[in-house]
């Protein structure tokens, strides 16, 4: 295994735990070579680490884990639509965070780390606290001070050493990437391992459908690792001979902060951006742009922006069909509204859409916005 830079080939080691970024200031990837087969899943370990043969850490050799994964991919019908939606708001902290951090942990972990900082919206600070925790790693976590109340409480209650910051998602990050506090940057927009956690939502996903690829997977898009995951896990299934087409990845972000969109329809990425319900995904830039244009393009997807009105009302909509979630994960059904009443999507396909986060992360937006909406006393 090594790290690569996927946009001047530069190459290095994967135990040198200083290096966060490429020396030119791209993202770095993970090469791991897999082949995996149906008879490789582990038969009875109920989790993500079923399919550990495709992943760069073995279930033999966690320090830290709560058996995460395999969640339920439950039925619905939207809006005379039946899709497939992928509870990942069921994982152990709340949010699909779980599947790369356990992943950058245990690495970390296996490499004598003791000490990390992290930044984060909020679900990966989360995470990445209850995850270190377990690993008995002290962590210090940076996060936005306008974050919501739930997952600045969650972060704390692990542990974590909790760094309130005001000013941009950005700003977040330049914050924890100065101060280390003692120990090395694990950013997960940075680190390599996350996505080789995330792309185990893709080997669940082939299982839960008979073995088979879906037609589509739509999916909020922030920094892009969910779609990142689904992309290499599903590659490489197929490269494997384990399915016969990658499905159309199709990622959503909000009209008020859409980088990744932006750059997909070639308009400029120098905009002023607005404040969105959906926080977790307000990312003004990202760090694999590129690469998640790429993606979705060559899957046959698309980006999508949505409006914040679209967002609203896909909550409040999945709320009635029995799915609390937080604003984020609306975003991706406010997306599958839109490619519906545009017709993208075939009425027999298989469609499948990720929640990445829990609603009660987010209980006190949720919580204003039924008082605007139904005058709900609460």
């Amino acid at each position: 295994m090594k790290f690569f830079c996927a946009r001047c080939s530069a190459i290095y080691a994967v135990t040198d735990t200083t290096i966060w970024r490429c020396g030119c200031g791209s993202p770095l990837w993970c090469d791991f070579p897999v082949t995996f087969r149906k008879s490789d899943i582990r038969g009875g370990d109920l989790s993500m680490w079923r399919y550990d043969k495709a992943f760069p850490v073995k279930r033999e050799n966690l320090t830290a884990t709560f058996n995460e994964g395999l969640t339920p991919l439950a039925a619905l019908s939207w809006q005379g639509r039946n899709v497939l939606v992928k509870m990942d708001s069921l994982m152990p902290t709340g949010s699909f965070k779980d599947r790369g951090v356990v992943m950058v942990i245990n690495f970390l972990s296996g490499l004598g780390v003791t000490m990390i900082t992290e930044d984060s919206s909020g679900n990966a600070g989360a995470s990445t606290a209850a995850y270190a925790a377990l690993a008995g790693m002290n962590c210090s976590i940076y996060i936005p001070a306008s974050a919501s109340p739930g997952k600045l409480m969650q972060t704390q209650l692990y542990g974590a050493k909790l760094h309130a910051v005001t000013g941009t998602r950005e700003a977040v990050a330049l914050a924890a990437q100065q101060n280390s506090d003692g120990g090395i940057y694990a950013g997960h927009n940075w680190h390599p391992l996350f996505v080789q956690g995330t792309k185990s939502i893709a080997y669940e996903l082939w299982e839960q459908n008979g073995f088979c690829a879906p037609d589509a997977v739509i999916c909020s898009v922030g920094n892009g690792s969910t779609l990142a995951g689904l992309y290499t896990g599903f590659s490489e299934l197929l490269a494997s001979g384990e399915i016969n087409k990658l499905p159309r990845l199709y990622g959503v972000q909000a009209d008020n902060c859409n980088p990744i969109y932006r750059a997909s329809v070639d308009l400029p990425l120098d905009f002023e951006t607005k404040p969105t319900i959906a926080e977790g995904i307000a990312l003004y830039r990202p760090t694999k742009t590129e690469e998640i244009v790429r993606m979705s393009k060559a899957s046959g997807g698309v980006m999508v922006s949505v409006a914040e009105e679209d967002i609203v009302h896909a909550l409040l909509e999945a709320g009635t069909k029995g799915f609390c979630i937080e604003p984020t994960s609306a975003t991706a059904f406010a997306g599958l509204t839109q490619l519906q009443n545009k017709g993208i999507l075939g009425k027999n396909e298989t469609v499948v859409v990720t929640v990445s986060g829990n609603g009660l992360k987010a209980s006190s937006q949720i919580v204003e916005l039924l008082r605007k909406t139904s005058g709900a006393i609460l």
